[in-house]
């Protein structure tokens, strides 16, 4: 399953903790581009949503984004 993250969502949330883009990857150990895709809104998988929610300190990861359709 992937989920597409909210963009503005991530990014705000990222920058209240003070964190910068690889802070965030690294806190949710994911790649450079993975971390990259995720805050542009790309369908990433439910794993790495997970992460990313747990690194930004958010549950359930539904609160920074929605299912995705990947083609």
């Amino acid at each position: 399953m992937y989920v597409e993250l909210f963009p503005d969502r991530v990014k705000a949330l990222r920058e209240e903790r003070g964190m910068s883009k690889r802070g965030l990857t690294v806190a949710a150990g994911i790649s450079k581009t993975t971390g990259r895709n995720a805050e542009r809104g790309e369908p990433v998988r439910s794993k790495t949503a997970r992460k990313v929610a747990a690194a930004l300190g958010v549950d359930p990861p539904q609160r920074i984004g929605r299912p995705a359709q990947r083609p």
